[in-house]
């Protein structure tokens, strides 16, 4: 197999990709009228997104191949619509469509164990309702809730992790949403970076390559900066609370993206299925998530001991 490139100049690059001796990977030969330097770089280049390609894939993450039905989830915003937190008496949640909504919470910790909210209002002695936050019930630096919502840690159950990182989590809740969807092996999903990805200072790093930007942990250059490869940037983006890039994986691999990168890109921030049966959807600053599904999915939530679930509507 083979591609071949000509400038208008007259500059040429031909590329050639063959089976390895393995029989399971290709190698990648370039042929190019340009400088030697510039092919080097394409070279490197190449060689760096087949790194970051081969680290998101045993995070669960695969290339997209299929809709990742933007339309229908631009449709359901609402469900990430948390204004009946707020002061508003009126606002209610909105379950966008779905027949139920489920509040899953995000555990807290001691040293020892993860402790449901529920554990920690009655050690704290307060009372909990299915629209009760995390600064409702913590205790913090000895003083009764509710706390500031940005610093809301219990004395002795610290805080859910936030976001993508909580729920990673909560592998029962994925069990579970596996059995209540006909395409469990074809799902879509978003990622959000604090970084903004750093698309706009995406490029080849001091030794020319852009493995200077990887995500992989274990990268000695900056392995805090959580970027996703230049494929992904051609990824269809989406936006609930925040503007995200979709990607594709399968339901039970979203606990697999916890080792996606030890920056600030921790996971899944939004989950459905291709069937679209339930959406899923947390956010950065959340210690808990929405789920919005059919009457037997949220039954079956609400049942398992594995996740601490309340149902909003």
């Amino acid at each position: 197999m083979y591609l071949e490139l000509r400038g208008p100049g007259g500059a040429s690059v031909l590329f050639t990709i063959a089976s390895d001796d393995s029989g399971s990977g290709s190698v990648i030969g370039i042929e190019s009228t340009l400088p030697s330097r510039t092919v080097g770089l394409l070279r490197s280049y190449l060689e760096a997104e087949d790194r970051d390609w081969a680290h998101f894939m045993s995070c669960g993450i695969q290339p997209l191949s299929g809709d990742p039905h933007s339309r229908w989830l631009r449709e359901r915003r609402g469900l990430v619509n948390m204004a009946w937190q707020a002061s508003d008496a009126d606002a209610v949640p909105d379950p966008s469509g779905f027949e139920a909504l489920l509040l899953i919470r995000h555990p807290g910790h001691t040293d020892e164990r993860e402790v449901t909210w529920e554990e920690v209002a009655r050690a704290n002695g307060v009372a909990i309702s299915p629209t009760s936050m995390w600064w409702d019930i913590a205790v913090t630096n000895g003083r009764p809730p509710p706390q500031d919502e940005f610093d809301a840690c219990d004395d002795r159950f610290g805080w859910p992790h936030d976001g993508a990182e909580g729920l990673g989590e909560i592998e029962a809740l994925f069990a579970v949403l596996s059995r209540n969807t006909t395409t469990p092996n074809v799902a879509f999903g978003t990622i959000f970076d604090t970084a903004s990805l750093a698309w706009d200072s995406y490029g080849p790093g001091s030794d020319h390559s852009v493995a200077y930007y990887s995500t992989d942990p274990d990268a000695v250059i900056h392995p805090e900066l959580a970027v996703v490869p230049a494929s992904q940037i051609c990824s269809p983006e989406v936006t609930l609370l925040r503007t995200m890039p979709v990607f594709q994986t399968k339901v039970d691999r979203v606990t697999d993206m916890k080792n996606l990168a030890r920056g600030r890109a921790h996971g899944v921030d939004a989950l459905w299925p291709d069937g679209r049966e339930w959406l899923l959807a947390t956010d950065v600053d959340w210690g808990y998530s929405v789920l919005g599904c059919n009457g037997v999915t949220a039954e079956a939530v609400l049942a398992d001991d594995g996740i601490e679930a309340v149902a909003l509507t």
